[in-house]
């Protein structure tokens, strides 16, 4: 082949034996021989969109040997571009472009062709976008939300068939519950995309990378070299534009814990009123409680518990009577708050009863010892401080603290027929004071 000896764009030619200048004749690229071969490599198997890669052809003569240096070699691809589409071979048959992956998903079938080279391994795949999804693996931060709901933000990442992040992949997100405040995103360089769930019911969302059905459509181009047109080799099936991969995670709301409170019945002011108060955790999705603290609607301040677990009874004093609203207010360690109230009506609380009970003898004496019963009976809860008596006589005594029935003696100097006012006082514990008088007359 005359073709085969000459550089492409020599300057002279050969024409029945007779050299001639090149302007004479026609310019004739150099091709391959007759059962050459074309081999084709690249680095990746996969492209991400705008993605680059390099593509070589090794051409080898039927003698094993590379072909002459500026051999040409054309390219084509279904889908993206090849930058250059022709080249010439270097030193070691080797011919190189660059596959530039556009804007769509699928896979492209890359073929190069030279002269007479056989179909071989002149085919090469590469799969663009998202027909490379291998996995979408979906996290949520965090996992558990409160009792009333929150957000969540929702991660997505795309891996390609070769367990490596998929970069420029479209991501759909939908969810069963609650509302996401995006429906597409693309990935990062990391292969992530991010949303962010907002619910108050348990939520699974779900990450759809890459979509069933449409293959390449674009053919590949036929190659004029020299005036002949080689036609391509058949292409094989062309899988979907798109491969599909889907991943998904549940988004859980925790139970918040139940707290009762039960009030005693009719306390009274100035008394320890016992309050039953009952917490319970959440079953599913609960945790334990933190603390639980009263208001007693009486503006004095909360009361804090601490950590109660099943019930607990506490006392609180009501200083005057009247109707109280109480509320109790349970915070489990996830943040959850509950709370529950009840009403007490606090009455008022019944004064000491005092009695004196005076025993004068009926036979004149001067002086005269008279005896005194005394009985003072507090109402329930509350205890006698101290008590004071006053004879009528300008003397006085202590007596303390009295529960009960006591005696006591005491002499009258005076004249026939005096009478004298006697007054026993006693305060007791809420600090009230109550007096029991009687009179005398001594004959």
């Amino acid at each position: 082949m005359i073709s085969r000896l000459l550089p492409r764009f020599a300057g002279l030619c050969l024409v029945a034996g007779v050299t001639i200048s090149a302007f004479s004749c026609q310019k004739v690229p150099l091709l391959a021989p007759s059962g050459s071969t074309i081999s084709l490599t690249t680095a990746v198997n996969v492209v991400p969109l705008g993605g680059t890669t390099e593509i070589i052809a090794q051409v080898i003569e039927p003698a094993g040997t590379a072909p002459q240096r500026g051999t040409l070699v054309s390219f084509t691809t279904s889908l993206g571009t090849l930058q250059p589409t022709e080249v010439e071979t270097d030193t070691a048959g080797r011919a190189i472009t660059r596959f530039i992956a556009g804007n769509g998903s699928g896979t492209a079938t890359i073929t190069a062709l030279s002269g007479g080279v056989s179909v071989g391994q002149n085919t090469l795949r590469l799969l663009v976008g998202t027909a490379a999804v291998g996995s979408v693996r979906v996290t949520a931060n965090p996992t558990l939300l409160p009792a009333n709901g929150g957000t969540a933000t929702i991660t997505a990442q795309a891996l390609d068939v070769n367990g490596n992040p998929l970069a420029s992949a479209p991501v759909n997100f939908s969810t069963t519950a609650g509302s996401i405040d995006q429906t597409f995103a693309t990935t990062d360089q990391s292969g992530l995309a991010s949303i962010i769930l907002r619910t108050s019911t348990t939520a699974t969302v779900t990450a759809s990378v890459g979509a069933q059905g449409g293959g390449s459509t674009t053919p590949p181009t036929t190659t004029t070299t020299g005036g002949t047109t080689t036609p391509p080799a058949a292409p094989p099936t062309t899988p979907a534009a798109s491969g599909q991969q889907q991943g998904s995670v549940t988004v859980n709301v925790s139970s918040a814990p139940t707290v009762l409170i039960t009030p005693p019945t009719n306390p009274g002011a100035g008394l320890p009123a016992s309050f039953t108060i009952a917490v319970t955790a959440a079953t599913t999705n609960g945790s334990a409680v933190r603390d639980v603290t009263v208001n007693w609607g009486d503006g004095t301040q909360p009361q804090s518990l601490g950590v109660v677990t099943g019930s607990a009874t506490v006392f609180h004093i009501f200083s005057a009577e009247g109707i109280y609203r109480v509320v109790a207010t349970a915070t489990d360690t996830f943040g959850n708050v509950v709370s529950n109230s009840t009403t007490v009506s606090v009455i008022p609380v019944a004064l000491p009863t005092v009695n004196i009970t005076p025993n004068v003898p009926t036979t004149p004496s001067n002086p005269t010892n008279v005896t005194f019963n005394i009985q003072v009976t507090p109402p329930s809860g509350v205890n006698i401080r101290n008590a004071v008596i006053d004879y009528g006589d300008g003397i006085r005594e202590t007596l303390g603290g009295i529960n009960g029935t006591i005696i006591k003696q005491h002499q009258y100097t005076h004249t026939a027929g005096q009478s004298f006012n006697i007054a026993l006082t006693v305060e007791d514990t809420l600090g009230r004071f109550t007096t029991g008088t009687t009179t005398i007359i001594i004959p």
